[in-house]
């Protein structure tokens, strides 16, 4: 997810080196398996490069964890060390959990995926018709000017997710392009469906997550964030200074709860494995469903969602499309699989499934997304 206006409320801390990164060693390896010691090496030549304080991972093969690691710092202030419990923000990975909710509830019969979201929330009535699968599929056109709702509000109000639904539709141009003629990725949208299930359960969006999704599922760890909680073993956000040679400064503090549908989840990289493995085993959607989470999206006229995306700059997927909140390999790749990256304010986050193996990484970092980042690397080593 993008850091905008709309969330930077102040500067966190100021810009004096945060020395104990210094001793920012990886923490010892738990699991033998043949990943062991190519991650190994690649977390330690990324910390190495001062890629961030800290880092969490975690591989699940089979609904069996095969290798656990973290090091660095979870807090530059105090030298605590990142362990398997540190709790991050997982920004955009949140997405796949909004769009879980929608289905779960689609399942229980509360909502038509096919439907307009006008039947369930009338002041969206004044945009081009929207159907619900359209905004977790990216296709809702949705326009995404944080810094434009920004002005239609005050910073000290607490918004609900439906509050933001509204300056979303309040916009000036609220849409990109006609719902379902285009893909683009708009955080507005999965915001929009966060509206949608606070709507239609009642309910709002962390307590809606929690009873539909992390309760029966035994996720203890990953809730809805609030910059207020008080949460155990909570890692702090970086970003670089800068300066030579670069350190690291607190991030800029956000009201991360407006996040909502779009990023405003926390978790371990433990509990990240668990979703996926619980998800893909029917532990949350009946088969019908399941297959549609996990299909690529499609347009109105029935081409894949990846065939006309908005953006040139968005060249770069590929034939990788994009199904319910999840990023989805082509059918031509050898190992298919599902994934999504997110990036929050002072967090960088990845999420990664290779279906036939059922082989899941989870990997955390408490830094602004950079170009050292192993992402790509860790990546290739659970493909093959």
């Amino acid at each position: 997810m993008s850091i905008s206006r709309r969330h930077i409320l102040a500067q966190a801390g100021g810009s004096a080196a945060l020395l104990c990164f210094g001793s920012a060693a990886l923490g010892r390896v738990v699991g033998d398996s043949r990943f062991a010691k190519p991650i190994t090496e690649t977390l330690a030549e990324a910390m190495a490069n001062q890629v961030a304080p800290g880092f969490q991972l975690a591989v699940m093969e089979q609904g069996k964890f095969i290798y656990h690691q973290s090091g660095g710092k979870a807090n530059l202030a105090t030298c605590e060390a990142v362990n398997s419990s540190s709790v991050f923000r997982i920004a955009s990975l949140s997405k796949q959990f909004t769009a879980a909710a929608i289905l779960k509830l689609a399942q229980m019969g509360k909502l038509e995926l096919n439907a307009p979201i006008s039947r369930y929330l009338p002041f969206t009535a004044v945009l081009p018709e929207i159907r619900v699968i359209e905004l977790i599929h990216q296709t809702a056109g949705l326009h995404s000017d944080e810094s434009e709702v920004a002005e239609l509000q005050s910073e000290t109000k607490n918004r609900t997710q439906i509050d933001l639904a509204k300056e979303i539709t309040a916009q000036s141009n609220p849409v990109d392009f006609l719902p379902g003629t285009a893909w683009f990725y708009s955080n507005a949208n999965f915001i929009m469906a966060g509206a949608l299930i606070e709507q239609v359960s009642g309910k709002a969006l962390h307590r809606a997550f929690r009873e539909l999704i992390f309760s029966p599922l035994g996720l203890k760890t990953i809730a809805m964030d609030h910059a207020d909680d008080d949460v155990a073993r909570r890692v702090v956000g970086y970003s670089h200074a800068e300066n030579q040679p670069p350190t690291f400064v607190p991030a800029a503090f956000m009201k991360v709860e407006e996040a909502g549908g779009a990023g405003a989840l926390r978790g371990t990289a433990s509990d990240l494995c668990r979703w996926h493995h619980a998800l893909l085993n029917g532990r949350l959607l009946d088969p019908a469903h399941l297959q549609i989470m996990l299909a690529p999206g499609r347009l109105r006229d029935g081409r894949l969602s990846g065939a006309n995306r908005f953006s040139p700059e968005d060249a770069h997927y590929g034939d990788v499309q994009y199904g319910c909140g999840l990023l989805v390999s082509p059918a031509s790749d050898p190992h298919p699989n599902i994934m999504h990256y997110g990036f929050i304010s002072g967090f960088s986050a990845m999420l990664l499934t290779e279906l036939k193996a059922q082989r899941t990484v989870a990997i955390l970092f408490n830094a602004d997304p950079g170009p050292a980042l192993p992402f790509s690397k860790l990546r290739k080593l659970i493909l093959t």
